[in-house]
This record gives C-alpha cells, structure tokens and sequence, in this order.
C-alpha cells in the first residue's frame, strides 16, 4: 500500500511487503542517566525529591511532575518494596506455553510517593501474596550494560 493508496471500506486487508528501515538513538535524558548510571557502576537505585512539595520519584527525575520545580539531587532508595499487584504468564510472547509459570509484579518502592515498578519476581504463583516484602536482585557488576534489565528482578525480602 502507498502512501497516497485510500482505503475505502476498513474491512478490506491490506499489507507491506518489505523492511522499513527505523534507525534512531534513545536517549535516558539527565534524570535515567544518573539512575543508570549508578545501577551499573554502584549497583544503587537513585530516587530524588523535589525541594518544593516534597514528592520523591522513582527512579530520580530532574524536574517535579507535580509543582514543576527543578530537582537537582539524588538520594539512594533500598529498592525494596511491598507488592502491589501482580500477574502470572503461563503463555511465551509467540502464545506458546512456558515451561513454567512466569510472575510479574507491581511493586510500590519503599521511601517513595507512590511510585510502582514492574518487575519478575523470584517465586512460585503459590507463595505470592498482596502485600509480600520484596528486595531487587541485581546483575553481577560485570554483567550490568546500565539498562533496565541490569535489575534481574525481585525476591521475596
């Protein structure tokens, strides 16, 4: 289909054949740089607060999203947490099942407004429970690239 191509009725299936190449750089932006940055290079989880209103964010931002007020500290976070809710996956992405049940988490960090981190937790779907304490799992230094993932997931505190 071209781009100038109209569909007339929403019923008709249309499709591209072909790659269409998306080249692009992502950037963390000031604030996920430092919560990166210090996950990779100390293994700490950074939160900051704004001097304003009080509200502290996890991961650390440079500016309020409530008053808009700069932030320009950071404070370390335990990056534990209690669990908020949660979902079992019994099915990989391509729909076929997994070996064996996944556990995904929404886990509400402590020393932090409200903020909810999502996350694989370390356990059987038997022994989850709202309301469990749970510690982040971390990479071995070595192993940690400063991403998301460098988080390996959450266990039981």
């Amino acid at each position: 289909m071209g781009l100038t191509e109209r569909i007339e009725r929403n019923v008709d299936l249309s499709y591209f054949e072909g790659r269409i190449p998306v080249n692009y750089l992502y950037t963390y932006g000031l604030g996920f740089e430092k919560f990166f940055r210090a996950l990779k290079e100390e293994g700490k989880l950074l939160a900051s607060k704004c001097p304003r209103c009080g509200t502290t964010y996890f991961p650390c931002r440079v500016f309020c999203e409530q008053c808009f007020c700069e932030i320009e500290g950071t404070l370390g976070v335990s990056g534990e947490g209690t669990l908020y809710s949660y979902s079992v996956c019994h099915l990989n992405m391509d729909g076929s099942p997994k070996k064996t049940p996944e556990v995904v988490g929404l886990i509400e960090m402590d020393g932090t407004d409200g903020a909810k981190f999502v996350h694989l937790i370390d356990a059987q779907p038997e022994e989850i429970q709202i309301g469990m304490r749970l510690k982040p799992v971390l990479k071995p230094k070595k192993e940690r690239n400063g991403d998301i993932f460098d988080i390996k997931g959450f266990k039981k505190a």
